[in-house]
């Protein structure tokens, strides 16, 4: 097989881990990023793998996945005759882990030092960092690449044991991010982040968004993503339901709360254990807390805005940016301001209340 067909096969494998629908022509993943979409090559560095992972297209005992792998040589040459084209602008390597995870995690490495060293490429690279492997080399695919991750994939030790029986979060994975954090510490402009795999092992929406909220504060990961669990013929997985897509959504609204507005997963759940789908989790919080609202527009700092539903961080510096140059007394000064309806369902206006609905104080 020659090195075009290995690349368009192993990205088209890749599908499994694409949060987005890729270009399969191209064998492409847009990725989204704050400078928009950028067209990025996600591929593998081989299919095999000696894991036997229960939900995973790569385990070790399905015999539908064709086995291949394609040298850093290779695939170095081929990602870079498809960037001097101008068809991508990055690459995302993850692998099955081969041999050993040293010996996959050296060969991942080696194809991004070719592209970096021989090639004179200076673009984004992110690495999945295989589970098991030494801090030294974790050290070594930091230093080579911009982003990189380890998954989770769930939200404890045993619902992991459930569906990945060679995988620890407590033994190796947690303290692997813990090193990363350290290692990330002397390179200010990358980061790390992980994945976890919603709907495969029984888990619920509070043990996710816990784990999260413990990501994100006590090791500073970037972005945990939320995957669907999609059943996978020939796995021992392959008669369960898929995840809905809904919670999938409902999941990353959460988590934008929590990581970006300093909400608490206690907060959002309200003591239950599942996301209302299709509702808006600070709204939901919002009307469980009605003695928190309606809040003064005109007094209210920035952390308080922003956990007004409807208002998020840029509304809330032009609140502030208006309300400096005279008080906003009625609905007319908030002109222009996105979600004004909803907002003024939960604020008053020099003590005067425009929403629909009054709460009780």
């Amino acid at each position: 097989m020659d090195r075009e067909k290995k690349i368009n096969l192993l990205s088209r494998l890749a599908l499994f881990e694409c949060e987005r629908s890729p270009n399969l022509d191209r064998c492409i993943y847009d990725a989204k990023t704050q400078r928009g979409r950028v067209p990025i090559l996600k591929v593998l560095q081989s299919t095999y793998c000696d894991r036997n992972c229960d939900y995973c297209v790569f385990r070790r005992d399905r015999e539908k996945t064709p086995k291949v792998y394609i040298d850093p040589e290779d695939l170095a040459k081929g990602f870079w005759e498809l960037y001097t084209k101008g068809r991508v602008k990055g690459i995302f390597l993850s692998s099955g882990i081969f041999i050993h995870p040293e010996v996959t995690m050296e060969k991942m490495i080696d194809t991004v030092k070719i592209l970096r060293d021989r090639y004179g490429y200076r673009g984004y690279v992110h690495l999945k960092i295989m589970p098991g492997v030494s801090v030294q080399t974790v050290e070594e695919a930091v230093k080579v690449a911009d982003r990189v991750s380890i998954n989770i994939e769930a939200p404890t030790e045993k619902r992991l044991k459930a569906i990945a029986k060679g995988k620890s979060l407590l033994g190796d994975i947690i303290p692997k991010m813990k090193e990363v954090a350290k290692i990330l510490e002397s390179f200010p402009a990358k980061d790390q982040t992980t994945q976890v795999i919603v709907g495969a092992g029984g888990e619920t929406d509070r043990e996710i968004l816990k784990t999260s909220e413990f990501l994100y504060r006590e090791i500073g990961v970037k972005r945990v993503y939320y995957s669907p669990f999609r059943p996978v013929d020939g796995t021992p997985m392959e008669n369960l339901p898929p995840c809905p897509e809904a919670r999938g959504r409902a999941l990353y609204r959460a988590d934008f709360l929590i990581r970006d507005y300093g909400f608490t997963a206690e907060e959002i759940l309200g003591g239950k254990d599942f996301l209302e789908l299709g509702k808006d989790p600070k709204e939901t919080w919002a009307k469980r807390n009605q003695d928190l609202f309606p809040v003064e527009i005109n007094r209210a700092d920035f952390e308080t805005l922003i956990r007004i539903p409807g208002v998020g961080k840029r509304t809330a510096e032009e609140i502030i940016r208006r309300r400096l140059r005279s008080a906003i007394r009625k609905p007319e000064d908030l002109k222009g301001i996105r979600n004004l309806k909803k907002i003024l369902r939960y604020v008053t206006l020099m003590g005067r209340y425009y929403g629909e609905v009054k709460y009780s104080r």
